[in-house]
């Protein structure tokens, strides 16, 4: 008997969560469970075509004063098994509306590490509020990695059978190396060192201090270039540029947008350069491990996480300055990697899609 899991964003963009969860679709649908999608901006989002053509659904209702009868009409239009909640503590209301439709399995998500720092009363209240709803009505409380938890639920989680760190799985895919990758995107490359960052342009993924290393590492080398990959933001873009146009780095930063397939953009570079500020279980860093490409990135409860799984990925403090930084990026691009055994230290871990998929299957079951 197939069960329905409705899933609720924000939009359906590239973000590690919506893409996660499309990576997770058809292996369910083996199994006999099918997914939609429900999104509270009501705005279409890049990866509604994918999931349209993979013979799912994406629904549109925005937050505003009748949402909540229109989430209820959906929902029992729809007459789901489940709703998988990805909203953080907003997920509160989305369970609420759904025990009141009578859904079965109720699941909040927390895909974060980031809680508002120094919210004011109302924002405190709010949320104390919302997680008081989770708790009564949440079947499962999931979180991408233990400090996504610890960062929402100040008291001992792990005693409470309802909570479960459920990590992102990514499938091992071989990249075929091509000998002139870089040409179609950087012309005159030459034999140049190629470091990578992919994400998108956000305050989270601290674009400035990333391009503030790579600087530093242009001030004693010349045997490098800074590669950008992911959704652009013109008033970063525009610091950024600035910031490479006072050292020598100018004309040593490219930025290539956002692509649809990163996988050879990571194994044709030789380090993965990722210091943001905070994190759930980030994506990028994980592909990059998956196909044995080193990873300098901040230590950020995730990147911890991962990092005891996976030794490829080392990790330095924020508030280290630059040389330091400097230090262990010239250590990685000096270093042989061990790219296959990187690989199987991944095949091993738990970040495998199969295990994620397993985890998924018993919550709605």
């Amino acid at each position: 008997m197939t069960k329905k899991v409705l899933h609720v964003f924000g939009i359906m963009n590239r973000g590690g969560a919506e893409l996660r969860t499309l990576s997770t679709l058809q292996s369910m649908r083996a199994k006999g469970v099918e997914y939609e999608f429900v999104v509270l901006s009501g705005q279409k989002g890049v990866l509604d075509q994918q999931i349209t053509e993979l013979g799912s659904k994406v629904h549109y209702c925005a937050l505003g004063l009748t949402f909540l009868f229109r989430f209820a009409n959906l929902l029992r239009r729809g007459k789901y098994d489940v709703v998988h909640s990805h909203v953080s503590l907003v997920s509160g209301l989305m369970l609420f509306i759904a025990w009141l439709c009578s859904v079965k399995i109720r699941i909040a998500h927390f895909r974060s590490t980031n809680d508002v720092e120094n919210p004011n009363i109302v924002r405190r209240l709010r949320d104390k509020f919302l997680r008081k709803l989770i708790l009564i009505f949440a079947h499962h409380i999931a979180g991408v990695c233990k400090a996504a938890l610890d960062a929402f639920w100040h008291f001992d989680w792990q005693t409470d059978p309802r909570f479960k760190v459920i990590y992102n799985g990514f499938v091992q895919r071989d990249v075929e190396l091509q000998q002139n990758f870089w040409q179609q995107y950087i012309p005159n490359l030459d034999s140049k060192k190629v470091i990578l960052n992919v994400s998108r342009m956000h305050e989270q993924k601290n674009h400035p201090r990333l391009v503030e290393i790579f600087c530093s590492y242009c001030e004693q080398n010349q045997d490098a270039v800074l590669v950008l990959v992911g959704k652009e933001d013109t008033e970063i873009k525009a610091h950024l540029l600035s910031i490479s146009e006072l050292s020598n780095a100018h004309g040593r930063i490219f930025y290539l947008g956002e692509q649809s397939n990163v996988l050879p953009f990571m194994a044709h570079a030789n380090v993965m350069l990722f210091p943001s500020k905070w994190e759930g279980l980030p994506g990028a860093v994980l592909e990059s491990a998956s196909i044995g490409t080193p990873v300098l990135a901040s230590d950020i409860p995730g990147v911890l996480e991962i990092a005891e799984q996976l030794p490829i990925v080392k990790h330095l403090s924020l508030s280290r300055d630059n040389a330091d930084w400097l230090t262990m990026l010239n250590f990685i691009l000096n270093t042989k990697p061990e790219r296959d055994k990187a690989k199987q230290e991944f095949k091993q871990s738990f970040f495998q899609l199969e295990f994620n998929v397993k985890q998924l299957y018993a919550l709605y079951t």
